[in-house]
């Protein structure tokens, strides 16, 4: 079976390869550690009220995922149907003359080594956006350390053509250095910088109720060329949500859409779930769900956020282990005491790899009896549920792995919905 898989990638691919001979798609890769789907999405906001693009609909693999994408396959499932219809949908391609996206927005996330070989070989890419990276990359174990996760960096840039331009996040450092001697156009976005395209610091939203404290989204200023604008984002708060929109700016503008034009669509920018969203809990709670995935910088970012929210109750944080950080996991797990020794009530740790956090806030001198270790999502919901008081606040993080999406289902007001508001809802994913 495994054979048979390998034969019918090989076949997407060089459909997938004849289909950008054929048509001549401009290509946006976007690609870092963190904030790619979100980046996306804004992206493809500010792009399609003007162009025909097309992006990926899910994150698959790269030599799956680039190939369906161009072909413009709905399901990527392995099934034997449907791969059956998706190379008979390629092969209609280039069969028959079709009406065909102007532009390709493809998330690429190389997680094993070979991965940017790979696109480097197969794409010629005319816009790089750059996320961040962070110190400890996620997938850092599949490459053993970290400076063979940058070469494998170094194939993406490589990708990009003469006359292409890439738009990176400045205030990461590591991207910053990766770029540094890169001789293409370059646009920098950043945070309080001296970026070309800056945003300011977020501001937090609450609710108008006086009696409580419930944060209801964030808003910040984009500025560019002496023209700023306000941001509203409702439903989430996190520097992810204003580095996508500081990128998609840059992009907009580079496509010569007018910066008004551009901060009209990112005030329609919504959240996908599992981004730090905010959910309403039982007891009057509110749950900043962040469990979609979990490395070093976005896990900082996270509990960086969560220390800045204001609550009249406790704070709860609710940690899964952090995946593929191989000989890094250890330091990187116990890091994270020092973001959470005064700035939360009660911690529960999740999976083997929390013990270590467990271990440090006990060093730190962190409240033994407030301090909750498990092995799995569902117990921790549980432990959750005994300790949850009225107007608690409760930030949920892990990586996917863990299925941290459980803790939040259990303790959210309204289970009903969670298709709608949770990540990892479809039935592959339920019957795992």
């Amino acid at each position: 079976m495994d054979y048979i898989k390998k034969i019918v990638k090989k076949i997407f691919q060089y459909e997938a390869s004849l289909i950008l001979k054929k048509y001549k798609p401009k290509i946006i890769a976007i690609t870092g550690s963190v904030g790619k789907t979100m980046t996306r999405e804004a992206v493809y906001l500010v792009l399609s009220k003007k162009f025909f693009v097309r992006k990926n609909e899910k994150s698959f693999t790269v030599e799956l995922g680039i190939p369906l994408t161009i072909i413009g396959c709905p399901v990527g499932t392995m099934s034997p149907i449907q791969l059956v219809k998706n190379i008979f949908l390629g092969l209609k391609l280039l069969v028959y003359k079709n009406v065909y996206p102007d532009w390709l927005v493809l998330e690429i996330d190389g997680d094993k080594p070979g991965d940017l070989s790979f696109v480097n070989s197969f794409l010629s890419v005319d816009i790089l956006i750059m996320t961040a990276i962070g110190e400890v990359p996620s997938h850092v174990e599949s490459f053993y350390d970290v400076d063979k996760f940058f070469l494998e960096k170094k194939f993406i840039v490589d990708s990009v053509k003469r006359e292409g331009t890439i738009i990176y996040n400045a205030d990461d450092l590591q991207v910053s250095n990766l770029l540094q001697d890169v001789v293409l156009k370059k646009i920098s976005c950043g945070v309080g910088s001296e970026s070309l395209i800056q945003g300011s610091d977020f501001k937090v939203l609450y609710s108008s109720d006086k009696t409580t404290s419930i944060p209801t989204g964030m808003s910040f200023e984009i500025i560019s060329d002496h023209n700023t604008s306000p941001i509203t984002i409702f439903g989430s708060v996190g520097i992810h949500n204003e580095y996508a929109c500081l990128l998609a700016t840059a992009l907009g503008l580079e496509f010569g859409i007018n910066f008004k034009e551009i901060c009209s669509s990112l005030n329609k920018y919504k959240n996908l779930p599992g981004r730090m969203s905010l959910i309403s809990g039982l007891k009057d709670t509110i749950i900043i769900d962040d469990s979609y995935n979990a490395s070093p910088i976005a896990m900082s970012e996270a509990l960086f956020v969560f220390g800045r929210l204001t609550s009249t109750k406790k704070k709860i944080a609710v940690l899964g282990d952090m995946f593929e950080l191989g000989k890094y996991s250890s330091d990187e797990h116990r890091k994270i005491a020092i973001l959470l020794k005064d700035t939360v009530s009660n911690v529960i740790c999740v999976g083997l790899r929390m013990r270590k956090l467990g271990e440090e806030l006990l060093s730190l001198g962190f409240k033994e009896s407030c301090i909750i270790s498990v092995d799995s999502s569902e117990e921790a919901g549980k432990e959750l549920q005994k300790i949850l008081e009225v107007g608690d606040m409760v930030l949920v993080k892990g990586s996917q792995t863990m299925r941290m999406e459980k803790v939040v289902e259990e303790v959210m007001r309204h289970p009903e919905d969670k298709e709608k508001l949770l990540v990892r809802q479809e039935k592959e994913w339920l019957e795992r």
